[in-house]
């Protein structure tokens, strides 16, 4: 697993979620109340990247084009129009700084 830092901790606050780019790939990364997650930011179902400014329900994002909304700790479509989940990432908070894990 190859770690890649995408943000300072204090940039991800608790209850938020923040869009990061790594060699193109759209990766949301949100601190919840329970730990540090990170998914795919594209929905399955319009191809666009999700909101990223509010979580709803305490751990989903929504897709702008039609509101179909992802679970961040899992990837799992909520709701339709999307039925298909989202790849999840491996995250972690070392030194000050959050980093991501991708499989190359």
């Amino acid at each position: 697993m190859n770690y890649v830092r995408v943000a300072a901790s204090d940039d991800i606050l608790a209850g938020t979620c923040k869009a990061v780019s790594i060699d193109g790939m759209r990766i949301a990364v949100a601190r919840l109340k329970d730990g540090l997650y990170a998914v795919e930011n594209r929905c399955s179902h319009a191809n666009a990247a999700l909101i990223t400014s509010k979580i709803y329900h305490g751990c989903q994002l929504a897709c702008p084009i039609h509101g179909a909304r992802f679970d961040l700790r899992t990837g799992v479509a909520k709701s339709p129009p999307a039925f298909t989940s989202l790849e999840t990432f491996p995250v972690r908070d070392t030194d000050g700084h959050i980093e991501v894990g991708l499989k190359r």
